[in-house]
């Protein structure tokens, strides 16, 4: 999953230069069967202007969350110990890596990465513990993104539907911009 997020930074920087950055927020419960991810691009002056992560901190306090975020990693999300954490991820393109408004190594992905193999960019990463007990809303992320974006018609998923005519093109038109940056095609 780290790679496709990274790959999807790739994409970003190649398709908008420095002017969007990302969100990706991840759910993972200790008793569910897999972790649940979603990635966003957002305006780059969000992030760089603390605003995001300000959204997610107000809104966590907002809802009364028994515990706050944390600027940490978690690594991977797997340990020996497995625990209950949302974890935000809040990344933007160094302005220094972009030149007239694209990347110079836009065609290279792996060129955007730094000789120790990590990923180029400004990136913070918050943690919210959770309880086992604990009830999360899993659109937590998106109702705060929503919130941060003007778009409250857009918090609820159920309400945002399209034609399965209108996805199935919306899909396969992000899959051939994204081919050159998806690894998994050269595998």
């Amino acid at each position: 999953m780290q790679r496709y997020r990274r790959a999807l930074h790739n994409f970003l920087i190649a398709r908008c230069g420095d002017k969007m950055g990302a969100v990706a927020w991840e759910i993972s419960r200790a008793g569910g069967v897999h972790t649940h991810w979603q990635f966003m691009p957002v305006p780059s002056d969000l992030a760089k202007k603390g605003l995001v992560e300000a959204a997610f901190k107000v809104e966590a306090e907002n809802e009364k969350y028994p515990t706050s975020f944390r600027a940490k990693d978690v690594g991977d999300g797997v340990v020996e110990k497995r625990v209950d954490f949302f974890r935000v991820w809040i990344w933007v393109p160094k302005a220094e890596e972009v030149v007239d408004g694209q990347s110079p190594h836009a065609e290279d992905p792996a060129a955007q990465e730094d000789e120790d193999g990590q990923e180029k960019g400004e990136q913070k990463c918050l943690v919210l513990p959770i309880s086992a007990d604990f009830r999360f809303d899993l659109q937590f992320g998106r109702r705060v993104m929503a919130k941060l974006l003007g778009l409250e018609g857009r918090m609820t998923w159920r309400d945002c539907g399209q034609s399965d005519e209108d996805e199935g093109k919306e899909a396969e038109a992000f899959k051939e911009a994204f081919k050159r940056f998806d690894w998994a095609l050269e595998e």
